[in-house]
């Protein structure tokens, strides 16, 4: 199951309560539907909930409302029920909470990051992820405008896939790590390379990630039990058309059940999320100059993952 989490363009901002949909295909073609008009149509108690969080923090019960009232909607379909993905209002797939984004977590980006310097890479991950936070605030939809800072011009791109956990865990959870993801979106981790250098020269990492819109995020939900095996997810990035990265999740240094049960000693919460790191092919390590490989006002940006969506950024 796809989820999207919305607003229709015609209703005021923040006028009217978020809409939730499934990704249905008619004709070919993407739709959303919309679950509250499917489900007041059909009539009779609303068991199917009206919001992201709902259907995430209803767990077993319900998902399987929603897939019942999916084979309803099965040869009843009706165009009121349904809004054209080109026409909405984005929202973040989650509400904007934690997110916890894993470093140098891909094999190849973390010789592309050490090379020339073998030693530095000896030190990283002996036994456990690394990671920084990103600030909720940072969290922008799909087909956002981020705005490059006045001081910044090493602005770089970071295609990543982020675990939506959808049920709570912590250090003393006998619970599987998997039974603890929900789903998975699509990340983009807009970094500020000159700041993000002059803090890891002091051992920490917070500006470089967090000027305001360097967190794009989604289009769709994509739920777990869609997901055989996670490994072979294939995640790219393009900019103005150009493929700039490319890579599966079998490059992963530690996997998202492995970030799921270390990062749960944080007491990890329905909706939070855990981004994997990013493949190589960042700007910051294109040699000899990598100049033109940063992003620039006007630059469009496509992050995708196979079988979840495109995630599109513009650069202002």
């Amino acid at each position: 199951m796809k989820i999207a989490r919305y607003e229709l363009s015609g209703e005021q901002p923040n006028g009217k309560q978020e809409r939730l949909g499934i990704v249905l295909l008619q004709d070919g073609q993407e739709m959303l539907l919309d679950l509250d008009r499917a489900a007041a149509a059909r009539g009779g108690p609303m068991t199917t909930p009206s919001t992201v969080i709902g259907l995430i923090e209803g767990q077993t019960r319900s998902m399987d409302a929603t897939r019942e009232l999916l084979q309803w909607v099965t040869g009843r379909m009706d165009p009121h029920w349904l809004d054209d993905p080109a026409k909405v209002r984005w929202l973040t797939p989650v509400p904007p909470k934690s997110m916890i984004s894993a470093g140098r977590n891909f094999g190849r980006h973390k010789m592309e990051s050490v090379k020339g310097n073998p030693a530095s890479g000896s030190k990283l991950h002996s036994d456990f992820p690394t990671g920084f936070i990103k600030l909720a605030r940072t969290l922008v939809p799909h087909k956002s405008h981020v705005k490059r800072p006045s001081d910044v011009l090493l602005l770089d791109y970071e295609v990543e896939i982020v675990v939506v956990i959808g049920k709570s865990i912590d250090a003393d959870s006998n619970a599987d790590p998997a039974s603890a993801i929900f789903g998975y979106t699509v990340f983009n981790d807009i970094s500020a390379r000159e700041w993000q250098l002059k803090e890891m020269n002091n051992n920490m990492l917070m500006l470089g990630k967090n000027f305001p819109g360097f967190g794009p995020l989604g289009p769709y939900i994509l739920t777990a039990d869609e997901v055989q095996d996670p490994k072979s997810m294939v995640l790219w990035l393009k900019v103005n058309g150009e493929l700039r990265q490319h890579s599966d999740c079998r490059d992963l240094i530690f996997g998202f059940e492995e970030m799921v049960a270390f990062w749960s000693r944080f007491g990890l919460v329905p909706g939070d999320l855990i981004s994997t790191g990013t493949p190589e092919g960042v700007a910051l390590h294109h040699k000899p100059d990598p100049m033109d490989w940063y992003l620039k006002p006007g630059d469009i940006v496509q992050a995708g993952v196979d079988g979840i969506g495109v995630l599109e950024t513009t650069i202002v």
